[in-house]
């Protein structure tokens, strides 16, 4: 076993106490009812007799520990720093579980974590040492006196751990900046450079907390107090901690009302940060960084696939976002796109203007996000699988499963190698017990037979056999498939599969609370999903202010 310092164990020992469960299991009562679906006004939302009379909170409430990305959003955005490159390469790296890597399930910590949160602490340190004035932002003084010390930890505790500094807090960093005066330091940005480095590796910066105050008698769910709204509120739109403008909000305890909650939902999604986190949402439920890891030969070159996921995240932020288009509609069926030059002639069109904005009008299959080459090589395999194809859909569009195949089955051969994709699954589904698991998922990528491995148009595949593109939507039993004859066919079929818009709302719910969604979470989903249905724009930003508005939001179950 490796030598741990003192400082390392200390950090790990404080890391491991924040990995738990703060909830309780799905299920039980909260004491608190969801008849309160529209307080304060607003659209009204219709629910079932069972969802209006359905607790809150009842799904499990985990501590979270931030991600890479709202780490870096945190400590620039609270200290107003520049984090350099070699800071930033120190973050410790995610692991995405359930499809996103701010999920619960890939946030245990290890000894190898608390030396990088160690490690990174002191980078930042020394990028703050390089900035003028930063303590400026914190405390307007320069001196190591004890109502400077003060006014030092009060500012950083505020904007570090996201709600004001406790006295037992006040006391033991503001140790830490009086230990450095003694050892010889002389100003309070120096001083203060102490107290950052151990404030950013104490869980009350690391973790989201929330506080186990107990509920009312005979309920386990508490209502959040406007810091743990705030802080809720800044990582679901910003990805980041809260700004000035919202810890005012929080300490005024205006977040407690609906309506001016609702008015810094408004405020917020006007920022810039709330476009990186659709981008950011987007690179994660499509898994665009696959990319990295991907293979497909000589010329699949990491320029070209740096270049397709941009061409996802531009055509995300701009028409979803900038341009405030319908989510479901425009992200299938859309008709313009951004590349670079490279992509541009990879897909065999002419150049894209300055801004990089090309029409696909002279590309007949290219339709929707789906149809991006980034899309299209990670969603497949080497051979441009309809078996992979079909479960990416199925999975991540639909929010479908179905088992895993029985044992021995995969090396059953119904079909030559040499036959095309389409043949190979035509067999599948003459076949039992193939059919009953293929015949759901297969047909969602009979659509994209024309294109190959890496997502470029081709009329025969490598094999020289002929592709085809018509097939048909699968739906549960007992309703008809709905046939499409090509690719831009099967794209409005979709868009109008009423599981598509449910899938939606549920994956941009489970980005946004930190875990799979559960039974226990239907009637909130269902609410969401109301919410989203009764705008006018059924933008991006209207999903996310359903989220915001949902009276789940503002609840946390306690044990």
């Amino acid at each position: 076993m490796r030598g741990v310092t003192f400082r390392q164990f200390a950090t790990l020992l404080l890391l491991g106490g924040c990995t738990g469960t703060v909830g309780n299991s799905a299920g039980g009562s909260s004491g608190v009812t969801g008849a309160t679906n529209n307080p304060g006004g607003g659209t009204m939302v219709q629910t079932s007799p069972q969802c209006a009379s359905a607790p809150l909170a009842t799904g499990t409430s985990y501590v979270r520990r931030l991600t890479r990305w709202e780490y870096a959003n945190s400590v620039s955005d609270s200290l107003n720093v520049r984090l350099s490159d070699t800071t930033l390469g120190l973050i410790p790296s995610d692991i995405r579980a359930n499809g996103f890597s701010n999920d619960f399930g890939g946030q245990l910590a290890s000894f190898d974590n608390a030396d990088q949160y160690s490690k990174t602490a002191e980078g930042v340190a020394a990028d703050l040492a390089k900035t003028p004035n930063w303590l400026a932002a914190v405390a307007m003084c320069s001196d190591t006196g004890a109502t400077c010390r003060d006014n030092v930890v009060r500012g950083l505790g505020l904007r570090l751990f996201r709600r004001p500094a406790t006295p037992d807090e006040l006391t033991a960093f503001g140790g830490l900046f009086d230990a450095a005066v003694m050892a010889g330091i002389t100003t309070a940005p120096e001083a203060a450079g102490y107290v950052v480095r151990a404030m950013l590796q104490s869980p009350q910066f690391l973790y989201r907390l929330e506080v186990q105050t107990p509920p009312s008698a005979g309920a386990n769910a508490r209502p959040l107090d406007s810091y743990e709204i705030a802080s809720r509120l800044s990582y679901l739109i910003w990805g980041s901690a809260p700004d000035a403008a919202l810890l005012d909000a929080a300490a005024k305890r205006d977040l407690l009302m609906p309506d001016k909650l609702r008015a810094q939902v408004d405020r917020m999604l006007t920022q810039p940060h709330a476009r990186e986190i659709i981008q950011r949402y987007f690179r994660e439920w499509l898994t665009l960084d696959d990319l990295d890891d991907a293979t497909r030969g000589p010329a699949f070159t990491p320029a070209l696939a740096a270049a397709m996921k941009q061409e996802t995240l531009d055509v995300v932020g701009d028409q979803l976002w900038d341009q405030k288009k319908a989510m479901i509609s425009t992200m299938l069926t859309t008709r313009t796109t951004i590349v670079d030059p490279m992509l541009a002639q990879f897909y065999g069109l002419g150049a894209p203007d300055a801004t990089g904005h090309l029409s696909l009008a002279g590309a007949p299959n290219r339709v929707g996000l789906l149809t991006h080459a980034g899309v299209l090589t990670i969603d497949g395999d080497s051979n441009a699988s309809i078996v992979e194809r079909g479960l990416f859909v199925y999975r991540n569009l639909l929010c479908q499963d179905v088992p895993m195949p029985p044992p021995g089955a995969t090396s059953v051969m119904l079909a030559p190698d040499t036959a095309s994709e389409r043949v190979k699954s035509d067999a599948r589904l003459a076949h039992d017990p193939c059919k009953s698991c293929h015949g759901m998922f297969d047909p969602l990528a009979y659509a994209f037979e024309p294109f190959d491995s890496m997502g470029a148009v081709q009329t025969k595949d490598v094999n020289g056999n002929a592709v085809r593109q018509d097939g048909w939507l699968t739906k549960p039993m007992p309703a008809a498939p709905v046939p499409y004859d090509g690719v831009a066919s099967y794209m409005n079929v979709l868009s109008q599969d009423p599981r598509l818009a449910a899938c939606v709302t549920a994956k941009a719910t489970q980005f946004a609370w930190g875990r799979g969604m559960t039974t226990g979470d239907q009637c909130m989903l269902a609410d969401i999903q109301a919410r989203m249905s009764a705008t006018s724009g059924q933008t991006f930003a209207d999903l996310i202010a359903a989220i915001a508005n949902n009276p789940n939001f503002r609840y946390t179950a306690v044990q």
